[in-house]
Order: C-alpha cells, then sequence, then structure tokens
C-alpha cells in the first residue's frame, strides 16, 4: 500500500459527478479512480495528464504526480524545525 498525503482536489472535483463516467472519458475504471481518491494510487504520467484535461486544470498532473509538493506542513511542527 502506498501511503500519500495527496490533496483532496480530485476527491472535491468528482463529489457529486458520476466517478463511472468520469473514469471513462479519461480511459480507466471506476476502481482505479476510487483507488486514486483514497490516496492507495498513483496514476502515471499519461493518465494525469488525460486527468488534468477532463477537469479543466482544476486537478493539476503535477499535484497527482508529486503530491509531496502540495502537502502542507504538519501544524505541530514549527518554522525552525522546518529548516
Amino acid at each position: 500500500m502506498i501511503n500519500l498525503t495527496m490533496t483532496e482536489t480530485l476527491k472535491k472535483y468528482l463529489k457529486g459527478k458520476s466517478r463511472e463516467s468520469f473514469a471513462q472519458s479519461v480511459g480507466t475504471t471506476k476502481n482505479y479512480i476510487n483507488l486514486l481518491v483514497v490516496h492507495l494510487r498513483r496514476p502515471s504520467s499519461a493518465l494525469a495528464l488525460k486527468i488534468e484535461r477532463a477537469t479543466g486544470g482544476a486537478v493539476s498532473r503535477d499535484e497527482l504526480l508529486f503530491p509531496e509538493l502540495y502537502q502542507e506542513t504538519p501544524a505541530t511542527q514549527t518554522s525552525q524545525e522546518a529548516l
């Protein structure tokens, strides 16, 4: 299992939308989209680009491929500890 601290952008984008239809539009399955949403998988670069295009840029490929760049600093960590 991959434990990623991915932002919730894809999950928020899909709220109230058909995951089945979205999955078909990007060429994958609903099950795989669910794995992306719960952070058990990272998409290929090709799928990340398709998702970015299908969402009109609301979900960026960089965010899907490099979630560590988008994670927030834990609230308990002070600015001194971050250095």
